[in-house]
């Protein structure tokens, strides 16, 4: 599920072949491999995964908007599990 939410965000499959690792402890492993243009691919992956959360969370937040002022008894938003929850 990680590396299909990884691909599904963008990454390249080199840079994830790389990170995958460091993915659940990152601060155990050293990656002597880290080049100066894979770190910078990871910052802008990051920051476009930022920018499409917090689209999705405004998406998220107008329907929710939508949906109390049609809907007649409330309807609580669905709570969703992270990936790799237990």
């Amino acid at each position: 599920m990680q590396i299909r939410g990884l691909l599904d965000a963008g990454l390249p499959t080199r840079i994830i072949k790389q990170i995958l690792p460091c993915l659940d402890k990152p601060r155990v492993i050293h990656f002597p491999d880290a080049t100066p243009e894979m770190l910078a691919t990871l910052q802008r992956e990051r920051d476009r995964m930022t920018e499409r959360i917090e689209c999705l969370i405004r998406n998220r937040d107008a329907m929710d908007e939508y949906l109390q002022t049609v809907t007649p008894e409330p309807v609580a938003p669905q709570t969703v599990t992270p990936a790799g929850a237990p």
